[in-house]
């Protein structure tokens, strides 16, 4: 017994003596392991492998840690594959701490076998050049052969597996230069088991924001090589704070995935809510569309997989930023087979009005690679704008570049309703052009349409009406080419009127510029009011002459900018009691509205300012005329006005000075000549019709309109006044 426990005693020491001196060694000596992994990962990928400080374990089993572990991206610069030295400038992994179990059989066979490998903090960043070399696409260095088999330096061939892997807290960042997409993402967790199996399994779960993800799949074998016929299958849940969100899914097979990579593959997916994306793609400023499903049928080999089916339909989807007051209320884009059309079916509006969308695209075949080289292909088009029994037909080609569509057709009635004309029997014939049609659809103000677009085109309509006006024969051309649209002329028949008007917009420069002309031109007076954001002081048909221009990139500049003269009228309007007490002070006795026989008023802009040199009104019970100022911008007046009152067969007037703003007006009296307040009590009002001159004078001498006699009754002018006041009824 005593012999037997002496020899385990020198046992027990040997393997203490043993194991020791191997740790130590293997501590010390862990330089032959690193040069096996960077030369067996420069051999698989093209690529540079840097470990700063690397340790091996043999007890209590074999393990390998490593800190600051970095491989190279794709080498800058004009070659495809640059020297390991070229790339380590710039890394496309960088991992804070590696552990891995070590196998130690497999060392004999010169194989490197890592057993459930931890990576703890890495840092991804992605790339693709713009002459389309990427980080993710490996390009292994061709080696000369030697006729033995070995490699020129003589060295032993190695082999490296894995055969688990998790990673925690990984980071990604990519910057596709190609396509100019950039963009991050954090995962909480990535854990790859079997990776020399035959049946590899992935669990990868992230989060951006609200946003979390759930990746979940498997496939054929990877390691050492991938089968030729390799199966995939994955899921994929999305969750937007706790909440399911959407689905999605691929299903198939990749013939030869090393060789000619035939395809079989299905694709689809559904979203609740399009918006949710944007937790992880925040600048993609995605319209809200609801209801999202989309189903695919994927075949073709090598860099161009062709979809053989694809059936996608949406619910609503809101398109107001592209035509306002649009939206889709259904769509589906529908094709079985790669030689068959692409068929579009879409129901919607413009504003209060349904519309429906027919057609076809081009091919699966065409479509599939329209989206892999956008810029390089082209695809026809031919769709129809439905509207009962009328339609509006465009037909062409459709391209990431360049597209070209004839537009021609007659619409029974376009009517967006809410603050938008209606306008019947509209008939379009023309043709539009785009260089860049993906450009324009990222950014698509109106100085990108008018500079990518080239545009041909003739509109009209019979009948057009708009807040109680109407026009009838209306047309106008528009044209756009070399950034700029002109649209003369535009011409229309209405309020006893023969209207014409000339508008253009240059957007060829740094800042867009602005030129209308109008001979003469009739809008309602709440629209004018509105677009100048002034309070709503009158209510009537607008006539305006004049020409102005402006420039700038918003409304300070182009108020700034504004120049020209413009001359505006109204006949037998209206206006509020409160905007006369605001104007004229707080002690005139008007309630609810009083008619207007005939406003005018001509000014000329420049420098930020209205130089008004005439204002005058003409109604049953104020007679009132006047000059000053208003700054555009500030909206600030000094008004020089002159209200006569009529009471019977006399009247009273006096001299008054308005400052202040257009909102916030403050009228006093002001002094005459010698310096004293009065108020003229007196004088005839009848006799003279002051209407026709001062209707003269705003058109610039042009004709129009003119306003109804006045009514003489036997009751008396006075009470006809306190009637008109409200006092009496």
């Amino acid at each position: 017994m005593r012999l037997k426990w002496k020899i385990g005693l020198v046992a027990g020491a040997a393997v203490l003596l043993v194991g020791g001196g191997s740790v130590v060694s293997a501590m010390q000596e862990a330089d032959w392991l690193r040069v096996r992994l960077v030369a067996a990962v420069e051999e698989k990928t093209g690529r540079h492998l840097a470990i700063d400080h690397l340790h091996v374990w043999l007890l209590p089993f074999p393990w390998v840690e490593a800190r600051g572990v970095h491989l190279s991206g794709v080498a800058e610069g004009d070659s495809a594959a640059g020297a390991p030295e070229e790339q380590t400038t710039r890394t496309m992994l960088d991992v804070a701490e590696v552990r891995a179990r070590l196998g130690l059989l497999p060392l004999f066979s010169h194989r490197i076998v890592f057993n459930d490998v931890s990576l703890i903090q890495p840092h991804v960043s992605l790339r693709r050049l713009p002459d389309g070399r990427a980080d993710w696409v490996f390009t292994p260095p061709v080696r000369p052969e030697t006729g033995g088999g070995s490699t020129s330096s003589g060295q032993m061939h190695w082999d490296v597996s894995v055969s688990t892997l998790r990673v925690s807290k990984a980071d990604v960042r990519w910057d596709d230069q190609l396509r100019r997409k950039t963009g991050q993402i954090g995962f909480e967790r990535i854990q790859a088991s079997n990776l020399d199996g035959a049946a590899p399994t992935f669990d990868v779960r992230g989060e951006k924001g609200k946003g979390q993800f759930v990746l979940t799949g498997q496939t054929g074998r990877l390691l050492p090589a991938r089968v030729r016929d390799f199966p995939v299958q994955f899921k994929l849940a999305l969750n937007i704070a706790g909440h399911p969100a959407g689905l999605a899914h691929l299903d198939g097979r990749i013939t030869d995935p090393d060789g000619a990579r035939v395809y079989a593959l299905q694709a689809g997916g559904s979203l609740g809510q399009l918006r949710d994306l944007e937790q992880f793609f925040p600048r993609a400023d995605l319209p809200d569309g609801q209801n999202i499903s989309v189903d695919a049928q994927i075949a073709g080999a090598g860099q161009q997989p062709v979809v053989q089916g694809l059936h996608v339909h949406t619910g609503q989807v809101e398109l107001g930023r592209f035509v306002p007051g649009s939206k889709l209320t259904r769509a589906m884009l529908d094709a079985t087979k790669a030689e068959d059309p692409l068929t579009v079916q879409a129901d919607g509006q413009l504003g209060a009005q349904a519309l429906a969308l027919r057609g076809t695209f081009g091919t699966l075949a065409q479509m599939t690679a329209l989206a892999l080289a956008p810029e390089k292909t082209e695809t026809p088009v031919d769709l129809t704008l439905v509207d009962g029994a009328s339609s509006l037909k465009m037909a062409g080609t459709l391209g990431g570049g360049h597209s070209s569509v004839e537009v021609h057709g007659v619409l029974d009635q376009l009517a967006p309703g809410g603050t938008y004309p209606t306008a019947e029997s509209v008939k379009v014939d023309g043709h539009v052009e785009a260089a860049s049609t993906l450009g324009l659809v990222k950014r698509h103000a109106p100085e990108d349409l008018v500079r990518g677009l080239t545009l041909n085109m003739t509109v009209e309509s019979p009948h057009v009406s708009w807040r109680d006006l109407s026009w009838s024969q209306v047309t106008s051309h528009v044209a756009v080419q070399n950034g700029k649209l002109v649209a003369d002329p535009v011409q229309a028949e209405g309020s006893d009127t023969a209207q014409s008007a000339r508008f253009v917009y240059d957007a060829s420069g740094n800042s867009p510029a602005y030129e209308i002309a109008m001979h003469p031109v009739v809008l309602p007076v709440t629209a004018v009011q509105g677009w100048m954001g002034a309070p709503p002081l009158m209510q009537g048909a607008l006539m305006l002459v004049g020409a102005v221009s402006m420039q700038g990139d918003d409304a300070e500049a182009r108020r700034r900018t504004l120049a020209g003269h413009i001359g505006a009228s109204v006949v037998d309007g209206s206006i509020g009691g409160a905007a006369l007490r605001t104007l004229l002070g707080p002690d005139i006795p008007l309630k609810g509205k009083m008619p207007v026989r005939c406003f005018g008023t001509h000014m000329q802009l420049a420098n930020g300012s209205a130089q008004i040199d005439l204002l005058a009104m003409e109604t049953p019970f104020l007679s009132l005329h006047g000059h000053g100022t208003v700054g555009l911008g500030t909206h600030v007046l000094d008004l020089h006005l002159s209200p006569r009152v009529l009471l019977g067969g006399a009247s009273a007037s006096s001299d008054l000075r308005v400052t202040g703003t257009l909102a916030a007006p403050v009228p006093k009296m002001e002094p005459s000549y010698g310096g004293r307040y009065g108020l003229n009590i007196g004088g005839d009002d009848g006799g003279n019709d002051n209407c026709p001159t001062l209707l003269s004078a705003a058109r610039e001498g042009g004709t129009g309109p003119a306003p109804t006699v006045p009514k003489v009754g036997k009751d008396g002018k006075v009470m006809n006044m306190l009637r008109g006041l409200g006092l009496f009824k």
